[in-house]
């Protein structure tokens, strides 16, 4: 993990939260890491085709996986998305979606 971790994550919360159980984080961020692709050509696609109900569920689901991560930068911008998504505010949504998008990058990368 990254020294900057601790701009993309609340690192002390979430070892006690899993009992500081190193091997079972290093595969909770594994697994984060490698969903992040998905997950950013998901939200892409959905906002490309203006699908907003598909944009406010990827939201809601990445907004429960931050939550679990205590990414809070990242929870808030899910939300923030979602939100907007689910109020069929296309410019908000997409604006909302490049910040999104760059937080899930930088939380991927935090987490490294």
């Amino acid at each position: 993990m990254s020294e900057a971790a601790s701009d993309c994550i609340n690192l002390a919360r979430l070892r006690e939260r899993f009992d500081d159980d190193q091997d079972l984080l290093a595969e909770i961020f594994l697994v984060f890491i490698s969903e992040s692709p998905g997950r950013r050509a998901d939200m892409e696609a959905a906002l490309a085709a203006g699908d907003l109900a598909r944009l406010a569920g990827l939201s809601h689901s990445l907004k429960g996986v931050a939550a679990t991560l205590f990414a809070e930068p990242l929870r808030q911008a899910a939300y923030a998305l979602e939100q907007a998504a689910r109020a069929g505010d296309a410019p908000a949504a997409q604006a909302a979606t490049a910040v999104v998008l760059d937080l899930l990058d930088r939380t991927a990368a935090c987490l490294g």
